[in-house]
């Protein structure tokens, strides 16, 4: 193969080199995290994964999966080219994602110069955003037959204090839950399996959820669709598109309405025990949509595979059982 042919071949955009087992996936991570042979050895596999987990934020399935599924993507701004597919730094991007340290802590952690550090790191945040193409989407079949399709709430993260052109603080970004600036986003959960199948934002904080789902395509798209949502009280006053918790419900339909929402905020619980969105987020709010959308794909991933939420309508069928 001569020059010309090995330069095409390492910019193949459907090329596979290098898919990674979980138990691989396991070890590589434990090791590049700072673990040593001996006490990888030494460990149970279940302790193991713990360890991997609290290092990237999922289990080496997981990791997994998404190493496997950059490289065989169709969509082309999450494709991962040959010459690109470097595992340790494609690690320390999840690394960043679940435990959000300075630029010296990661040049620390993986031995990296921090320029290098930040350009692999956002590379791979970005890659891994763009995976939602194909695992955050409406479903074609438009739920079937079904009427009430998913749960809809806005989910607040803390960000660093914008600059405004004129004064010292922007009072539209203020949010209520945190007494501090903040950025909101919305997201559809599936009733039928409990996947993220709506997500817009970031909007500021200031804008409350009922005016980004009548404004921002959500209210539109239940419309044209013919379909609805269930949603807390805050979203009353849309009873054509969405449907909240009020006191004409039976007493299941109530239960039902509950065990959604509720449902839910594990999910937001899941994004938020990674450590960008749990506290302050210091980088600017468009390295925050990277970040947020990013661990959404991931958490799409765990509710797919090894963290599954509740199914609410068997948790209806036990309660009929226990009646």
């Amino acid at each position: 193969m001569d020059s010309q042919d090995e330069s095409e071949d390492d910019n193949d955009n459907r090329g596979i080199t290098s898919i990674i087992t979980s138990n691989e996936m396991l070890k590589v991570g434990l090791k590049i995290g700072g673990y040593k042979n001996g006490r990888i050895n030494r460990a149970k596999k279940a302790t193991n994964i713990n360890r991997f987990k609290s290092l990237y934020g999922s289990t080496p399935r997981v990791v997994a999966l998404i190493w496997e599924d950059l490289q065989t993507t169709q969509v082309d701004a999450a494709h991962v080219l040959p010459k690109d597919r470097k595992v340790k730094f494609f690690l320390m991007a999840l690394h960043h994602l679940k435990r959000y340290p300075t630029e010296y802590e990661r040049e620390a952690k993986f031995d990296i110069n921090i320029g290098w550090g930040r350009d692999w790191c956002w590379f791979f945040v970005e890659k891994i955003q763009a995976l939602k193409v194909e695992k955050i989407k409406w479903p074609d079949d438009n739920f079937g037959t079904d009427i009430w399709v998913l749960t809809v709430d806005g989910t607040h993260c803390w960000i660093q204090e914008p600059q405004h052109p004129t004064w010292s603080q922007d009072s539209k970004y203020f949010s209520h839950k945190f007494g501090k600036a903040g950025v909101n986003y919305e997201l559809g959960i599936s009733l039928a399996d409990g996947h993220l199948v709506w997500m817009r934002g970031p909007f500021k904080a200031g804008l409350n959820d009922v005016i980004i789902f009548t404004k921002k395509g959500l209210k539109a798209k239940l419309r044209a669709t013919g379909k609805m949502a269930i949603g807390d009280g805050g979203y009353s006053g849309h009873p054509y598109q969405i449907s909240t918790p009020n006191w004409h419900d039976s007493k299941k339909c109530n239960k039902f309405k509950s065990r959604a929402l509720k449902r839910h905020e594990r999910f937001n619980g899941l994004t938020k025990a990674f450590d960008c969105l749990s506290g302050r987020f210091r980088h600017s709010v468009d390295r925050f949509k990277n970040c947020f959308e990013a661990v959404c794909v991931i958490c799409q991933y765990q509710v797919e595979t090894d963290s599954p939420l509740y199914n609410i309508l068997i948790e209806e069928l036990m309660e009929k059982e226990d009646e």
